[in-house]
């Protein structure tokens, strides 16, 4: 592979990015599509630190937890200084305000995303040279951490399952996959009734391709002016939201990041025997819940009608992550890994992994979540991967992963098709998180 003759220089451009990205307060996810902070790419971006500059990773994550709410939950975006930079939707739309929960300062949105921050915590402490400065670093951030969590077992898990679930496809993080197609189509929207909007994700004209449609827009904005007509009350949500689902990505970074909160909780000498109990259940439910055995691998839940969802996503290998199946489920997800739904063919193969079936009818190859690989994605299933002591698979995956950034740049996502002579990254460019992770699987 062509990176391996230079790692160094991969590494040295990665930083690069990432001091571009650093606005004095945070790093951004990018130079301008995404001016603000973004909580999953703090998360990520703080694992790529972790090798170099544990400080900038603190300074990082506590300005993401200055925007938590007074119940715990962490906004989905905290917003810079910079409240009127082009980016949809902002402050103003989102009226965090209305709720007495919410922040004066900093604004932020009104919803979540998946919980990476305790093994972000973790894996700072783990790369440190000085592990007990850095426990020192991370302490006070640890209790706000440990909130987050008790928010979503609080009031994200109504029936008490150990599952959080999503009220909106931005809480995912894979916002338009298809996974979602049908609880969305549940809402009917009337257009006289829905605030107007203009989008700020389509800068240029390529972009309408590789972007969620705007019909998708219309049920994502339609769901921000439902969460603003209940003033964010979480009760009242749930009892009119018509998208409530249980993730198995979402969950399964829920449960690694209670280990992770578990381990470190231990050393700076607390009592986990609640976070203890939570995982307990999460990782039980996890299988007895979201494990569908016709299909062979973990599917959302979708609890408005009773019934798991279509799984056809890099989602459902996800609890390989957190150590929740047993060894015969991972023989069965490593099966469908290997298939040519997302491994492809001898004669067609893909980069890996495309972020859902490309034998599926919704596959697009370069539609943001409905196809292209995502480094996130893949550093997830790189872990969950070494887990298993899988570890020709996961040096397979590490290293297409390693050459995608090496001949495409540290694009936002990638097209999957291997010998195509498309354009194979997509989405912004100088993408944090994809500096950030090749960092960390470069430093290994």
């Amino acid at each position: 592979m062509h990176m391996l003759h230079n790692p160094d220089l991969l590494i040295t451009k990665a930083k690069q990015i990432l001091a571009l990205n650093w606005n004095g307060h945070f790093t951004k996810p990018a130079p301008s599509l995404y001016p603000h902070q973004w909580n999953w790419d703090t998360g990520f971006i703080a694992i790529g630190y972790a090798h170099y500059d544990i400080t900038r990773a603190i300074t990082d994550l506590s300005h993401l937890f200055s925007g938590q709410w007074t119940t715990g939950m962490l906004p989905q975006i905290v917003f810079g200084q910079e409240t009127s930079a082009r980016y949809f939707p902002g402050p103003d739309f989102w009226q965090s305000w209305r709720s007495p929960h919410a922040p004066r300062q900093p604004l932020t949105s009104g919803i979540t995303m998946p919980p990476v921050h305790g093994l972000a915590l973790w894996w700072l402490v783990e790369h440190s040279e000085e592990r007990q400065a850095t426990l020192a670093l991370i302490e006070p951030l640890f209790p706000k951490v440990v909130a987050l969590h008790h928010y979503l077992y609080t009031y994200r898990d109504p029936h008490e399952e150990g599952l959080a679930y999503i009220r909106h496809p931005w809480e995912s993080g894979t916002d338009n996959s298809p996974v979602w197609d049908k609880p969305l189509s549940r809402i009917q929207i009337d257009k006289a009734h829905l605030p107007a909007y203009q989008r700020q994700d389509l800068q240029t004209h390529d972009a309408v391709h590789h972007r969620p449609t705007d019909t998708d827009y219309d049920r994502y904005v339609w769901l921000v002016d439902l969460f603003r007509h209940h003033n964010y009350d979480d009760t009242a949500i749930e009892a009119h939201c018509p998208f409530l689902v249980q993730d198995p990505l979402f969950n399964a970074i829920l449960a690694w990041s209670n280990e992770c909160l578990v381990a470190l909780g231990g050393e700076l000498g607390q009592d986990m025997r609640e976070l203890l109990e939570w995982n307990e259940l999460t990782i039980f439910s996890l299988n007895k819940k979201l494990w569908h055995p016709a299909k062979k691998r973990y599917a959302a839940y979708d609890l408005v009608a009773d019934e798991h969802l279509p799984t056809h996503s890099t989602s459902a290998f996800m609890p390989l992550i957190a150590g929740a199946p047993d060894l015969h489920q991972a023989r069965l997800l490593l099966e469908q890994l290997d298939s040519a739904a997302f491994s492809g063919t001898a004669a067609s193969p893909t980069w890996l992994y495309p972020t859902f079936s490309i034998k599926h009818s919704a596959f697009d190859p370069k539609c943001y979540w409905r196809g292209p690989v995502w480094i996130n994605i893949n550093w997830l299933l790189y872990q969950g991967l070494m887990r298993y002591g899988l570890g020709r698979h996961a040096r397979r995956l590490k290293e297409d992963t390693i050459e995608l950034l090496h001949q495409f740049g540290f694009c936002e996502y990638f097209d999957p098709r291997r010998y195509s002579d498309t354009q194979k990254g997509y989405g912004t460019t100088h993408f944090s998180w994809s500096a950030a992770l090749c960092i960390d699987l470069l430093s290994h």
